[in-house]
């Protein structure tokens, strides 16, 4: 009995690690010039990078991103993917118990009502000359930094 539930268990880890592996990544929308909201981002660092670097001509091309700023005379630029979870809602309003709103990313580009999301930041990708190419990640509270 313990052996066929530990084969299980195993046998729905494999499953469950190689649908992660070939679910493509599925970009829903781009706000603000710098925010991604994605689905089906991939778990690993190393495969988030791999994505970043296969994709950031086409998402150049299609969507204009990233867009470099200037300040005082050095150009940079920060992109913030996002994980689009249940959708875009609408702005919670007044002193709620129930919602924060640094727990919301609302985009100004949008004039529909519900043009919020929950916030749920996956990778950062910032470039530089004082900093350089620079990953951020971040799983739940923690963060960690690459690069």
């Amino acid at each position: 009995m313990n052996k066929r539930l530990i084969a299980g268990v195993v046998a729905a880890a494999c499953g469950y690690m190689l649908w992660q592996y070939l679910t493509p990544v599925e970009i829903v929308a781009v706000h603000d010039g710098n925010t991604v909201l994605v689905r089906h981002f991939p778990y690993l660092k190393s495969r988030q990078i791999a994505w970043w670097e296969a994709n950031k001509g086409m998402i150049k091309a299609k969507y204009g991103v990233p867009k470099y700023k200037v300040y005082e005379g050095y150009k940079f630029y920060d992109v913030y993917i996002q994980d689009f979870g249940s959708g875009y809602r609408t702005e919670p309003y007044g002193d709620t118990l129930m919602f924060y709103t640094e727990d919301v990313l609302c985009f100004d580009d949008m004039i529909a009502e519900a043009r919020c999301i929950d916030k749920a930041p996956l990778m950062s990708i910032s470039d530089s000359k004082n900093t350089g190419l620079r990953y951020d990640f971040y799983s739940g509270f923690f963060w960690s930094r690459f690069g």
